[in-house]
Order: structure tokens, then sequence, then C-alpha cells
């Protein structure tokens, strides 16, 4: 990549989550190889602050800390004037559809190459994205991946662009494959209530409508009226607010009050992961969550709903369970077919899954390439 000395990376803010992470990992990837790295972030709010300021110049265009809130394009304070002039630009990297508003400017201010990484699906595009998000992204992108054939396939429904690619989202494997054999799985469980009589199904992640902890309830509420032996926790729920209420309420309305364990959000989220024994995607949308990468390392068979984005394209009968949208009776049924040896073998294939097939060798090689090609 000797053509390309200097990347600016966008993301929409420096929350711990699943395109974060991903963003965070290329960049320190291309750094590596001796490639300039600017991060301009249009929130400041996020967990990653920190992690991304020591290793990059980062700038906000929504920056808390000052009196005077910046503008967007503003004269007063133009945030992606100051880049131009503090670094020459060869090559922009934006990330996720709710930074798109942002290529007219990015592409009049720096007149270089733009690649689009999407991470949403219809519902999360709409969510996200500005009324118009589509339109810029084709009209200003020289190039767009997609984080799942899914994501591709949605994308290609509003437009025939010949430049949509495949890039499947990865975790560092390594790491969370150390943390899978260095947990403490005794004093993982005891710390989380997760009895060693039960078999665990675990969900993980923001909980919210897309994510359906509503769908997980009544799954587990259906699972335990007829079997005592599956237990089952959430991962990543603030217990405050109206949904949260909301899912209290069925749960005393399903005789299930306190059954199910609701943990906060945690930084051990794979270590308990690990502790669990199958992982449920009950997501009514999912574009690739990484999650999911993530409790396959751990050895966990993955169940989860067709039509539903990535966690149905990872999903096949050699690593998990699979059934029709949003069908509880069937996911249910699913479960208690369960036992310690098919959830081995299960685990296992799930494992070997991902170190094969979505790995950081095999993406990065490929946004490496896409990179190459637009320089």
């Amino acid at each position: 990549m000797k053509n390309i000395k200097k990347i600016l990376f966008v993301s929409h803010d420096v929350n711990r989550a699943g395109a974060q992470l991903f963003i965070l990992s290329i960049m320190k990837y291309f750094k590596q190889k001796d490639i300039e790295i600017v991060l301009l972030a249009i929130n400041d709010w996020g967990a990653l602050n920190d992690e991304f300021s020591e290793l990059f110049p980062v700038y906000f265009l929504n920056n808390r800390s000052t009196q005077k809130k910046k503008l967007f394009f503003g004269k007063e304070q133009n945030v992606i004037e100051e880049i131009k002039r503090n670094h020459f630009i060869d090559l922009i990297y934006l990330n996720t559809i709710a930074s798109v508003d942002l290529l007219p400017e990015l592409t009049k201010t720096f007149e270089v190459p733009i690649v689009s990484h999407i991470h949403e699906l219809q519902y999360s595009i709409a969510q996200y994205g500005s009324p118009n998000s589509l339109e810029i992204l084709f009209k200003y992108s020289t190039k767009i991946i997609a984080c799942s054939q899914a994501v591709s396939d949605n994308l290609n429904e509003f437009s025939n662009s010949n430049d949509i690619h495949v890039v499947h989202s990865f975790v560092e494997n390594t790491e969370i494959l150390n943390k899978s054999a260095n947990s403490d799985v005794k004093s993982i469980k005891e710390k989380y209530g997760l009895s060693s009589d039960k078999i665990w199904i675990c969900a993980c992640g923001n909980a919210d409508w897309r994510k359906a902890p509503d769908i997980f309830l009544q799954i587990a509420a259906a699972t335990m009226k007829n079997n005592t032996k599956f237990g089952f926790v959430w991962i990543g729920i603030k217990k405050e607010g109206e949904l949260f209420d909301q899912l209290k309420y069925d749960e005393k309305k399903f005789g299930i009050e306190n059954e199910i364990r609701w943990i906060s959000p945690t930084s051990e989220a794979v270590e308990i992961i690990n502790c669990c024994d199958v992982f449920l995607v009950s997501s009514r949308e999912d574009p690739f969550p990484l999650v999911v990468l993530e409790a396959a390392l751990c050895g966990k068979p993955i169940l989860g709903f067709r039509n539903t984005g990535g966690a149905d394209e990872f999903i096949d009968d050699s690593c998990g369970i699979k059934v029709d949208y949003l069908n509880v009776s069937e996911m249910s049924k699913q479960i208690t077919t369960l036992n310690s040896q098919n959830i081995k073998n299960l685990g296992e294939k799930s494992r070997d899954k991902v170190l094969t097939k979505y790995n950081f060798e095999v993406s990065i090689k490929k946004i490496e390439s896409i990179f190459e090609e637009m320089v």
C-alpha cells in the first residue's frame, strides 16, 4: 500500500460496541504497517474514548468538553477543515450508516477515495440514518463494504451498484480464546448466580426492540414451564427504564419472577458466556453480531431465527439450531432436545467455523485489497 500514507477513519461515536471495536482493530492493523491514522468521531461519548485517544489523533464534531458547541460545517469551529490543515489524507474510511451524512462535506473537502462500511439492515438504517442516508451513501462512496451477505443483499435492493463488497466482521480470536481458556468458571458462576445444576442459555447485547429481549423472555418462559434443568441469562441490559420494567412485568405474569438472570453491562461478558452452555440470538434483526463469534470461540452452539441477518448466515446444522422467524414454541422445543453431548459437538464445530472462515486475517486482507484498488 505504498500509495497510502494517511487514512482518515470516521465513526459516529467511540462507544464499546461491535462496529466501533471492529474499526479499532482495523486502525491498529494499518498503524502497524506504518500508515498514519486519524479518527474523526461525530460524538465524543463512549467507553473506548481513552483507548482511541491514546493510539491516534482524535477529532470530535460534537465535543461536550468545549463550552461552545462545535458546528458540523459552520465557520466558527469547522473540525473537518481543521483536520485538512493538520493532515494530508490519502483515503477516507467511514463506518456505519449513522456517519454517512458527513460524506458530501468530506468529499468536497478532501477529494480522495471514500470507502463506506455499513453494519446495518433495513430497520437500523431507518433508525440510525437520515431519511436520505442511502441516497447519500450511493452517491458519494467510492466503494461500499457490507459486514455480511444479508447487509449486501439489503443494500442491493436500493441500488445495483457493483461496488458493494462483503467483508465479514471479526473479533480478535486469540484474545477471546485466551479469555475462554483462562476464565475461572466456578468463581464467575458464583459471582453471577449461575448454579451448576442447570444448562444455561445465554444472550448478550444492548437490549432494545431489535435485539428482542421480550422474545428471549418468552422462550425462557415456554422452556422453564415444563423443564427446570434449563436456566436463562441476558448479559448487557440496563436495569432501569421502560423496557426493563416491561420485561419484569411479563416475567411476573409468566410466573417466573426472578428466575431469569438479568446482568448489567459488564467487561466480563465473554467470561460469563464462557460459563454458560448455549448462546441464543433472539434478535428480530442483527446484521452480523460479533458476540456470536465470541460465543462460538468459547465453544458454544449458536441458536437463532431465520431471516434475521448475520446469525442466520452463520448458523447451520453443524454448529447450532435455526427455527423460523420468532417461532418461540419451536425454539423452546429445540432447546429441550439439548444435552451435554450434542452441546459439546455443536460447540466444537461452532469454534472451528470461526477459526477457519471468520477470522481477522481473512477479512483484513479483503479490506486491504479494497484500499489498494482505490488509490
